[in-house]
């Protein structure tokens, strides 16, 4: 696998995942409940927002790296 092929791979699972829109909708609506004076729980949501796609391109490269010879 080249440099071009992993480039690729890494832009098209951001872009299923969503990594380029969910923190932004997120942090407006986090920034809108600050305002209002909500509690404001970083639990899950923001738990999830990372961890997910990172799982996925963990995952996929290291079946990539096993594979790889």
């Amino acid at each position: 696998m080249d440099l071009w092929a992993t480039v690729l791979l890494i832009t098209v699972m951001t872009g299923i995942m969503g990594w380029s829109i969910v923190p932004f909708t997120t942090a407006v609506t986090w920034y809108c409940d600050w305002q209002d004076g909500a509690e404001i729980n970083w639990g899950l949501d923001t738990a999830f927002t990372v961890a997910v796609p990172f799982a996925w391109l963990f995952s996929i490269f290291e079946i990539i790296l096993l594979y790889a010879q």
